[in-house]
């Protein structure tokens, strides 16, 4: 196959001189515009004439280009972009077009280039970016509204079992039941998602709404019970600051005494051992060793002392002569007979 560049080039050579200009400039396929391109008010400002009449040119050119895809030019790349958006249930992000697009011809395209190409085919419509969306290309309001039906249901069940597809993961298993309602496969209904900004995978690769904090953390508190909660063990703050620097959540830096005081001030981190934090979900409880051994002896009645150790070092990082010693204080605790332990009001 010829090159993007050529089959481009191919394409407008024949274009009356102002038709080419506006396309060229338009969309960079002289690789001068950057990424952006140059706007229908700026072309329009540059040569003295209004945006409309820009934008009439730019249509003008594009029709008398659709006529050239019928005569064969470029025909392998159109081909391939039907089947592209065919097999994707007829919508799909353009980032992920041009991803697909380079792999299956191994070779670069530019966003504006590849626009161009979608545009000038014209059985395609496009969405622009915004709050709710990325870019993406469709074919018809009938696949529009799949999507959307999908989007919406998708994310009133995240909503309700939050916990429920985190701890399970099980998010994947439900996608097929979503997806059959709307006559779509699986992979159709994962594409159908990824259009919508309302959805995101963590750094770990779990699914859900990226407005919970484990799918996209943005404060540090959120991010360090994120990697807490995926090393399902107690942390020391300098280990928790440089794994949320290792982890590249965003280019901030993070200070080994920001994420100590940020964790000191909330109630989902417990200060388990000196500078070392565990997650209260995963069981660890605040308080002196004393408070701790009373807890457990209060809720899990008498102990010997090797079981009794072995509980508290479940919820504290004490030292084993630490429970030890603080079992020994008689105004608090008892030794009974057997040798187990118990507190006094038990």
């Amino acid at each position: 196959m010829a090159s993007f560049d050529s089959i481009i080039q191919e394409l407008i050579k024949d274009l009356q001189p102002r038709q080419k200009m506006v396309l060229v400039k338009r969309f960079s396929l002289d690789h001068k515009g950057g990424k952006k391109g140059v706007t229908l008010a700026e072309l329009g400002e540059k040569y003295g004439v209004t945006r409309e009449r820009i934008r009439q040119i730019e249509e003008a050119a594009f029709v008398a280009l659709r006529k050239r895809i019928h005569s064969g030019v470029g025909k392998e790349v159109f081909d391939y972009l039907h089947s592209e958006l065919e097999s994707a249930g007829g919508i799909k992000r353009e980032t992920v077009i041009r991803e697909a697009l380079e792999r299956h011809f191994g070779e670069k395209i530019g966003e504006l280039p590849l626009r161009f190409l979608l545009e000038m085919d014209g059985s395609f419509g496009f969405y622009s970016e915004d709050k709710d969306f990325h870019d993406y290309w469709y074919r018809g309001e009938k696949n529009r509204e799949a999507a959307q039906n999908l989007i919406d249901k998708a994310g009133k069940y995240l909503a309700q079992h939050k916990e429920e597809v985190l701890h399970a993961r099980n998010f994947p298993a439900l996608l097929p039941a979503l997806s059959r309602e709307f006559t779509a496969s699986e992979g159709v209904g994962m594409n159908y998602l990824s259009i919508s900004k309302k959805f995101g995978t963590s750094i770990y690769g779990d699914f859900g709404l990226t407005d919970w904090p484990e799918i996209n953390p943005k404060t540090v508190r959120d991010r360090a019970y994120l990697i807490l909660k995926e090393a399902k063990k107690p942390l020391h703050f300098r280990e928790i600051a440089e794994l949320i620097k290792s982890r590249r959540f965003d280019d901030k830096k993070v200070h080994a005494s920001t994420a100590h005081n940020e964790l000191i001030k909330d109630e989902r981190f417990v200060l388990v051992g000196r500078g070392i934090y565990g997650l209260r979900e995963h069981g660890f409880t605040p308080g002196t060793a004393r408070e701790v051994i009373s807890k457990i002896l209060k809720n899990e009645g008498p102990q010997h002392p090797t079981e009794l150790v072995k509980l508290v070092l479940k919820e504290r990082l004490f030292k084993e002569n630490t429970i030890l010693l603080n079992l020994q204080n008689k105004k608090l605790f008892q030794r009974l007979e057997d040798g187990r332990y118990s507190t006094h009001q038990a």
